[in-house]
């Protein structure tokens, strides 16, 4: 006798969410790397990463409310999608520090880049409802 369509279901069910537990999370590290790699090689994490890039208002929506606030953005927080496309056409951090304040230095760049990339990795991880931890 073979099995109900109750057991299959839960069967089938049951190796999905198995599954899914072991696809990986993304890291903001992965994120950042995966910006400057070509969309052309046909890897699907990269290609998820770009889509996901792409979804500047998705993204930036997940930033915590006080982004803006020195201590942690400032004024660079309102640049982000900027940022990314910087990141993404390969300039260094040096200098996307500089295109954000006027003394800017590598450390504002690196900062910008980390938090941009935090928050694209929140949404790729949990979706439009996250809320990323800067």
């Amino acid at each position: 006798m073979g099995a109900s369509p109750l057991q299959a279901w839960r069967a089938l069910s049951g190796s999905l969410v198995r599954g899914l537990r072991s696809i990986e999370p993304y890291s903001p590290r992965e994120v950042r790397a995966r910006l400057l790699e070509d969309l052309s090689r046909g890897d699907a994490r990269t290609a998820a990463v770009h889509a996901a890039a792409a979804e500047t208002g998705a993204w930036m929506r997940l930033l915590p409310n006080d982004a803006c606030r020195e201590h942690r953005l400032g004024l660079a927080a309102s640049r982000l999608p900027s940022v990314v496309f910087w990141h993404r056409q390969g300039l260094s951090a040096e200098v996307i520090g500089q295109r954000l304040t006027p003394f800017g230095e590598r450390c504002y760049g690196d900062r910008a880049i980390d938090a941009a990339c935090g928050v694209i990795a929140a949404l790729l991880n949990e979706g439009p409802n996250a809320r990323a931890h800067l």
